[in-house]
């Protein structure tokens, strides 16, 4: 079994060049943390370790050895290793002094100081040696440390003089570098310390802000239940809570100016909130006592109010209002038909409730694309209602009519009395307005011409995607029986418009337009020949697991595209498989036959 191994360390003498006066090591001999290590077997005897060379004196007694030098450079403020020697008891520092010289590549009659390294890492100390008396008297021995320079009487220009003077100098550094080290290390356990309790006090206000953030849940939850069962309760709040929301009603919190009042955006108990500042008290408590006669879904709901200001606390409807989509303001995007027929049934469903209230019907009276608001999932609900009549009031400031002209009830404008079919009035101007995109002055007039012209499809907003002829059609006569002049000719709302909107939010879409004008001829084509992805005349009809007929690069690329529902209802497709229309084909080819002959 061969002997177990021990590691030892030996410093060599390119060890004792490299590491003194190098990475702030000065003191000593070597770093032993960076002398390379030995393997031996455990069982080597002292006797077998050749510590000195074949050239070493053989005659040294127990009080001779070996001592090791260094060199100081005022100049340079640096020392290095410079070699080492054996030296005689009994000899002195001047007899060796030749030696020294020579070592340091001085002149023969240089003047030097001596010093010995009493002391080593991590501090230091020197003394000055006699050179003329014996290493013996000056108790240097075996392993002893020699620091030697040139005579500091000539270099007391230097900073560093001496070596006395450089060892304390990297004392005091030292001292310096390991008070901050200290200094940073407990700064570094009490921002340990200090991060741990915060971590404690975070959670434990987490677990406390959820607390608060469950109690206020389950205190709405139960507001809402009560409101439902009866809609005179509002919460009350306190001004404090509305000026630190709007920030003393800031204009950076104010989000709209209207003749109602100035509406700011702001947050209370967590929740963002629109928080409506009334022009005068009379119309604060006419919009209360409106507000107190129920709930709806396609109304805003109007969460509490602060009577010390005549405020109302609505919530936040983050999409604005319908007008600035209807005319896409600030890049918003077109809404989709699919978005402005639900949008249509739930002003009608809106209108229903209030038309229904007893013992007296509310009318809205301004209903207007402004004063319909839309939420994060672009479901509308109306605001501002009733209050007209009150502006109208002798002695209160008179509402401004231009913008308010297209939407009023032509009677209400000869008589001064609103009644539902005002709104009836007001609501077939918006219908056709989403149907067309156009401006609502004089909107009626040209959607009945288009219509008895059969060019119905040159007014439909192209920007809400392929509106099913049926359907649009269905609308626009809705929308114009609504802008009758004269109010008895106007639909009853329940039996007559609600009849014909309600089917259309509930059930898919049927077919598109009759006719598409096509990028091959120039002209309206019958549309069982367009495709209803490219809007052109196809050139290769497929019929989908829809049961549609679609060009086949267009519906690949759908496919493609990861779409797996149909283009035309939205519905999921049971697969991908395709099957040619001959019977389409044949008919295509024979219509662009017709369309090259001449006159045709």
């Amino acid at each position: 079994m061969p002997p177990r191994a021990i590691s030892i360390k030996v410093a060599r003498e390119d060890d004792l060049s490299s590491h003194i006066g190098n990475d702030g090591f000065y003191f000593d001999l070597v770093d032993f943390d960076r002398v390379r290590a030995f393997q031996i077997p455990d069982n080597t005897t002292m006797s077998r370790l050749k510590v000195l060379n074949d050239s070493s004196p053989q005659n040294l007694s127990n009080n001779d050895g070996l001592v090791f030098l260094k060199l100081y450079d005022p100049e340079q403020t640096q020392i290095r290793y410079i070699g080492m020697l054996f030296v005689k008891a009994s000899s002195r520092p001047s007899d060796i002094l030749p030696k020294l010289r020579s070592l340091a590549g001085f002149c023969a009659d240089e003047e030097m100081e001596l010093y010995e390294e009493i002391k080593s890492e991590p501090s230091a100390m020197c003394e000055a040696l006699d050179a003329n008396i014996t290493f013996s008297e000056s108790q240097i021995g075996h392993g002893d440390i020699i620091c030697y320079q040139k005579s500091s009487k000539s270099l007391s220009h230097h900073a560093y003089p001496s070596v006395e003077i450089f060892f304390k100098r990297i004392q005091d550094l030292k001292a310096v570098v390991l008070g901050e080290q200290r200094k940073i290390l407990a700064l570094e356990e009490e921002v340990a310390r200090l991060k741990h309790q915060s971590d404690l006090q975070t959670e434990k206000a987490n677990m406390e802000c959820q607390r608060f953030k469950r109690e206020r849940d389950n205190a709405v939850r139960q507001l809402n239940e009560l409101q439902d069962q009866n809609p005179q309760i509002f919460l009350e709040f306190p001004i404090t809570n509305l000026l630190q929301a709007t920030e003393n009603f800031s204009d950076l919190c104010k989000v709209g100016d209207t003749e109602y009042g100035c509406v700011y955006k702001g947050i209370i108990h967590d929740t963002t909130v629109a928080i409506k500042l009334s022009r005068s008290d009379i119309l604060f408590q006419q919009e209360v006592s409106i507000l107190r006669q129920g709930r709806h879904p396609s109304i805003v709901n109007c969460i509490g109010k602060c009577s010390e200001v005549s405020a109302l606390v609505y919530e936040w409807l983050p999409n604005g209002n319908l007008q600035d989509h209807i005319v896409c303001a600030n890049g918003s995007p077109p809404l989709s038909w699919q978005i402005r027929t639900q949008i249509i049934g739930e002003i009608c469903s809106a209108l229903l409730f209030l038309h229904s209230r007893e013992p007296h019907a509310l009318v809205h009276g301004d209903l207007r694309p402004c004063n319909i608001f839309v939420d994060a999932n672009f479901r509308s609900k109306i605001c501002n209602f009733g209050m007209l009549t009150l502006f109208l009031q002798p002695g209160n400031h008179q509402p401004a009519l231009t913008a308010r002209l297209p939407y009023l009830d032509p009677e209400f404008l000869t008589t001064g009395e609103l009644t539902p079919l005002s709104d009836v009035y007001s609501l077939g101007v918006i219908i056709l307005g989403l149907l067309t995109g156009l401006p609502p002055l004089t909107i009626a007039k040209k959607v009945s011409e288009a219509l008895e012209n059969n060019n119905l499809h040159t007014l439909i907003d192209k920007s809400a995607g392929n509106w099913p002829y049926v359907q649009a059609k269905q609308l626009v006569v809705i929308g114009l029986s609504c802008v009758e002049m004269m109010r008895e000719k106007r639909p009853d709302l329940l039996t007559k418009v609600w009849s014909v909107v309600e089917p259309l939010i509930r059930k898919p879409p049927a077919a598109p337009w009759p006719y598409v004008q096509s990028a091959v001829t120039g002209s309206y084509a019958p549309d069982h020949l367009i495709c209803p992805i490219r809007m052109d005349i196809m050139k290769d009809p497929q019929v989908a697991s829809d049961g549609f007929t679609y060009e086949a690069e267009a519906i690949m690329r759908w496919f493609d595209g990861g779409n797996n529902r149909s283009p035309m209802t939205n519905l999921p497709l049971a697969n991908h498989d395709l099957v040619p229309n001959r019977a389409l084909l044949s008919s295509i080819q024979e219509y662009l036959g017709q369309q090259r002959q001449p006159g045709s």
